[in-house]
């Protein structure tokens, strides 16, 4: 992994889903943070749970390889689809595959901050109510438009797929970079969905057959 000073020199100023201003890199120096301290920052800036989660460190059991190599592509721009929907059961890697590539991305000076679909729907219903800085048609037109979006652990009610639904149609048509990442089969996913990860021209659905890694520890490898 490369050493943070030099990730950072990477960063180009970006907005997160709230429009607050992601810190630029020499406020992390003008602030006089220890090394440790812009690691959180950025840790918190990317939505992952450890910059340790690249491709480099992922362990690549039966069954995930496939997985690995098509979120190490779309990360790396090394494809002409830029939409990758990767379904599979429990524990087997897909939160991990999410965070490498954002943290891929960020080594190429792009920003993609790694959402739950959970939170996602939060903020949505949030800004419902009046009086805020965006409004909820301001915050799904960004989910729509915003040129890089990663989403994990999808799943929700019906009106939070609906919401979902028409995230995905919208990117499908501009062929924007999306990830989601889910522990749904696809027969439990909105076929409009599907249907447009499923075009070879915009995307592609993975299937993770890993199995849970945690069990794996327990059983020590």
């Amino acid at each position: 992994m490369e050493h943070i000073s030099e990730v950072l020199g990477n960063l180009s100023p970006e907005t997160n889903i709230t429009g607050q201003k992601i810190i630029e890199p020499q406020a992390y120096y003008e602030d006089g943070l220890t090394l440790e301290e812009r690691r959180e920052q950025l840790r918190k800036s990317l939505g992952v749970s450890s910059l340790e989660h690249t491709f480099e460190n992922f362990w690549p059991v039966k069954g995930t390889r496939e997985a690995l190599a098509a979120f190490r592509a779309l990360a790396q721009g090394k494809t002409s689809w830029k939409m990758l929907l990767c379904y599979g059961g429990v524990g087997n890697g897909k939160t991990h595959l999410c965070e490498a590539s954002a943290i891929a991305l960020y080594k190429r000076g792009l920003f993609c901050r790694v959402l739950t679909m959970a939170r996602i729907m939060r903020a949505l219903k949030q800004h419902m109510e009046p009086g805020l800085p965006f409004s909820y048609d301001e915050l799904m037109e960004h989910y729509c438009s915003s040129e890089r979006l990663i989403i994990d652990e999808i799943e929700g009610t019906e009106w939070e797929f609906g919401r979902l639904q028409e995230i995905v149609v919208a990117r499908s048509r501009d062929c924007l970079f999306t990830i989601l990442a889910t522990n749904r089969d696809l027969n439990e996913l909105p076929e409009r969905i599907v249907s447009r990860f499923s075009d070879p021209d915009v995307g592609r659905l993975i299937l993770n057959e890993g199995v849970d890694y945690r069990k794996l520890k327990l059983k020590g490898g």
